[in-house]
């Protein structure tokens, strides 16, 4: 089992180009980005390098490795990887990120 975390300063992300958020996110995440605003992408580019930091060997990922979405209620799910739980918190000017990897 492995623990991964991130923290984001919310504002660093508020106006990020096409290009950045197709750095980070899937076409499935991009779509949920649509109906939401920038704190979506904060919580899952916190998300992903939690769970990059998670893995032992990062170098064999890339933040596109990784999809994640919202269940009904909104918690976040990794589409890809059913090992990995994940938990996104929002608080004023940052968002963090827990991944737990079980293997």
């Amino acid at each position: 089992m492995n623990i991964g975390c991130d923290i984001v300063e919310n504002k660093r992300l508020k106006n990020k180009n096409q290009d950045f958020i197709n750095y980070v996110l899937t076409k499935k995440e991009q779509e949920e980005l649509a109906h939401k605003n920038y704190l979506y992408l904060c919580g899952r580019f916190a998300a992903k390098e939690a769970i990059m930091k998670a893995f032992p060997n990062t170098k064999s990922h890339n933040l596109l490795d990784f999809e994640i979405l919202s269940n009904e209620d909104g918690s976040p799910y990794c589409v890809n990887h059913k090992e990995i739980k994940i938990s996104i918190s929002h608080e004023k000017n940052y968002t963090i990120a827990f991944a737990l990897v079980i293997r």
